[in-house]
């Protein structure tokens, strides 16, 4: 096991103090111990997405290959997720892409739709 450490202000302190008096849990560290398990577990339901760095050029190069891959409508966080590609720099190449008349925004949904 490892050790955890943290400094709370005297009212939550309270608070933990309280709900361990009223059996929410065995202890104070008890309590710690699945509030940090509850938590960790509530983060790792959801994804947890890196963002690579990667230049203008190289995004354009990846998004235009998934583009190719997947016809149709694509939403645009739905390629950064995929691709691992920040949505602001996603975003650029779609209006860059949309400009060159490669792709078209369906403006009442957001959506992109590949030609």
């Amino acid at each position: 096991m490892k050790r955890l450490s943290a400094v709370v202000g005297e009212l939550e302190y309270e608070r933990v103090e309280k709900l361990v008096r009223a059996g929410a849990a065995r202890s104070v560290a008890d309590l710690v111990r699945q509030a940090v398990k509850e938590y960790v577990d509530g983060l790792g339901s959801g994804r947890l997405l890196v963002f690579r760095d990667v230049s203008m050029a190289q995004a354009r190069r990846e998004i235009e290959d998934y583009l190719s891959k997947h016809p149709g409508v694509v939403w645009p966080d739905e390629m950064a997720e995929a691709l691992g590609i920040e949505y602001r720099v996603v975003l650029q190449v779609v209006r860059e892409l949309t400009a060159e008349g490669k792709v078209e925004v369906v403006e009442r949904k957001e959506e992109v739709v590949a030609k």
